[in-house]
């Protein structure tokens, strides 16, 4: 019987949630008091190809969520939800704009690969305040040891949220 229990407890720790925050906990974190309104994108096979040339990397997806969070009935904020894969498993952010279109924040809500390949909240930093067209590429950001495909990923998921900003809003 224990070997049975061994065997699912063993089976199960790979499907065992990496989540480090909901995205009903990401709003309320970033959005108290905001009224929130959930959006989707939907975008055309053509505007895919101008935004992945401007992103510099290729978009998976053509359907994008967002919320955009409100107050006094004028937007302030908009935030997205990006999942992604790093190696054989994905990654989700959490990346917030001011209506400048000026990225002001990027948390890791969900990762399922190794905890040491995590971008961590200083190194995501070097992209607040920045517009899509001031994005650094993968060979511009900071270097972090045995980490390459989780920082070169993670910059092209954040350039291309950024060029999906400015594309809704520019």
């Amino acid at each position: 019987m224990f070997k049975y229990f061994l065997i699912f407890i063993l089976i199960s720790l790979p499907a065992a949630s990496n989540v480090k925050l909901t995205v009903e906990d990401a709003l309320n974190k970033y959005f108290p008091g905001y009224e929130i309104k959930n959006k989707k994108l939907f975008l055309s096979k053509e505007n895919i190809e101008k935004l992945s040339a401007k992103a510099e990397s290729k978009f998976s997806n053509r359907i994008f969520s967002y919320y955009e969070a409100s107050k006094n009935g004028q937007r302030v904020y908009t935030a997205y939800l990006i999942t992604h894969k790093l190696r054989t498993r994905t990654q989700t952010m959490f990346i917030v704009f001011k209506t400048n279109g000026e990225m002001k924040s990027a948390e890791v809500i969900a990762f399922y690969e190794p905890e040491e390949y995590i971008m961590t909240q200083p190194w995501l930093k070097q992209f607040v305040n920045k517009k899509s067209q001031q994005m650094p590429n993968t060979s511009e950001v900071m270097r972090v040891s045995n980490s390459t495909i989780s920082y070169n990923e993670t910059t092209k998921a954040i350039r291309r949220i950024a060029n999906v900003n400015s594309f809704i809003y520019d």
